[in-house]
């Protein structure tokens, strides 16, 4: 049987001790390196389990910080109230002081201690931002809205994914368009190393600023097809290139799939702006004729998975004096 983590370690002890459960408890933790995923969802289902627990977790190396899975696993703790810090050179000197049998000595530094810690106290910052899982009010607004056109100051209204994954554990991220890595390419990628149990049952719900393009339409359709285990949903603001017929194509090849598709309605945006936005306790504004451009997209929708794969140059006419851009 493989050796336990640390982590591992002291959770058995703290279910062992039976501490009682009607005290607040500070935990601070000293690690060498920083939780594996594992481990981080281990500590997390715990964090959850014991609200009367707050834990500061001290570290002195960040671990495999280029696998996609441990960034997952520090967002989770983040989420679940854990708060993560390199070990600074004040930090050290405190666990010589308490775990180290010093015998009267001093702490030493070693060479490059604050350097190191400067740069890994920034990948850590880098890990954390990108990872918040929130968009400034000004970008949703910007970004998610529905209308028809962009005003003055003009501006590129850009592809952005914001999903929620329900399950053992829970995952709520937000995906920004990166040249020649389409959003929706980012989340499957992201969704498939997580390497999810078939025997559970996982809901997906995304919010996506413009519909997918036929390539990517055609991966979420193998992705839910390959994944039986997976139900997912698809809220979009606005349609994109929809009077292409590719584009028709890919929407009308999601339409027949298993994968729910539908246009952002105001209750739509109000639980994207809940859930994604830094909102700070306000609550969404909908700006003008959000319903009616809604409604609008909407038929539109409706009209290009209804047609034919062909559609007739009249439509196209009507499309193109139509379009939302």
């Amino acid at each position: 049987m493989p050796p336990s983590h640390a982590e591992s370690l002291f959770l058995d002890w703290w279910l062992h001790e039976g501490l009682p459960p009607e005290n607040e408890y500070q935990v601070i933790w000293y690690l060498t390196w920083s939780p594996c995923c594992k481990c981080a969802v281990q500590v997390v289902e715990f964090l959850k389990a014991h609200g009367n627990v707050h834990l500061n977790i001290f570290v002195a190396r960040l671990y495999y910080t280029k696998k996609p899975e441990t960034h997952r696993g520090l967002h989770s703790l983040w989420q679940a109230g854990a708060q993560i810090k390199i070990m600074s050179a004040q930090d050290f000197e405190n666990f010589w002081e308490n775990f180290v049998d010093h015998q009267g000595t001093q702490f030493q530094p070693w060479e490059n201690l604050n350097a190191n810690y400067k740069a890994l106290d920034r990948m850590l910052e880098d890990i954390h931002r990108s990872t918040m899982d929130l968009l400034t009010k000004e970008m949703f607004d910007s970004q998610f809205n529905n209308r028809r056109r962009v005003g003055k100051p003009y501006y590129t209204r850009n592809a952005y994914l914001c999903y929620q994954l329900k399950g053992p554990q829970p995952v709520k991220r937000c995906f920004q368009y990166k040249k020649s890595y389409h959003v929706v390419i980012r989340f499957i990628d992201e969704i498939t190393s997580m390497t999810l149990d078939p025997a559970n049952n996982y809901d997906i719900t995304c919010y996506l600023t413009w519909s997918p393009c036929p390539y990517c339409a055609q991966r979420l359709v193998k992705f839910i097809n390959d994944c039986h285990y997976v139900s997912l949903r698809i809220f979009m603001s606005r349609l994109y290139n929809h009077w292409c017929k590719d584009h028709i194509q890919g929407l009308q090849h999601l339409h027949k799939s298993n994968i729910q598709v539908a246009v952002m309605t105001k209750e739509d945006f109000t639980d994207c702006w809940e859930n994604f936005v830094d909102h700070q306790g306000e609550p969404f504004v909908e700006w003008k004729n959000l319903e009616s451009y809604s409604r609008s997209i909407a038929r539109r929708y409706r009209k290009i998975v209804e047609r034919s794969p062909t559609p007739h140059q009249d439509v196209l006419n009507e499309d193109f004096r139509n379009l939302h851009l």
